[in-house]
């Protein structure tokens, strides 16, 4: 449900990337120490965004969205119908339970990609 919600208020996440982007570019080149502390730090700030988002505001985009039938793209469902489906049923175990350890491979695994991704974000400078 959470991604769900996540979608809801995917405009912010949209927002908040271009400001990253047009605060890099304003800046200049640079390569100091800074710039790689936000460069590490962008995908930090942008879930700090999405969680500041207040519930009021989901719960309007919720309703918003039920008008309009929201939906991802064309070859998905309206969004609020995938939530009331995984509502209506009955709780089901995951399938897949992480630790500490698996979160920690993970993220390791995947720190050189978030910092291409991170450095294709904040330009002018920032190399590629």
């Amino acid at each position: 449900m959470a991604v769900l919600d996540r979608l809801l208020v995917s405009e912010s996440a949209e927002v908040t990337l271009m400001r990253e982007a047009n605060g890099s570019a304003l800046r200049g080149p640079g390569g100091t120490r800074r710039d790689d502390e936000r460069i590490d730090g962008l995908w930090e700030r942008l879930a700090a965004d999405l969680n500041s988002v207040p519930e009021h505001e989901r719960e309007r985009r919720r309703r918003a969205g039920i008008r309009r039938g929201h939906s991802v793209d064309s070859t998905h469902p309206p969004t609020l119908l995938r939530q009331t489906a995984l509502l209506i049923g009955p709780p089901v175990a995951a399938a897949v339970v992480s630790d500490a350890d698996r979160e920690g491979r993970i993220a390791a695994e995947l720190a050189g990609v978030r910092r291409r991704v991170a450095r294709r974000i904040l330009p002018d400078g920032y190399g590629a």
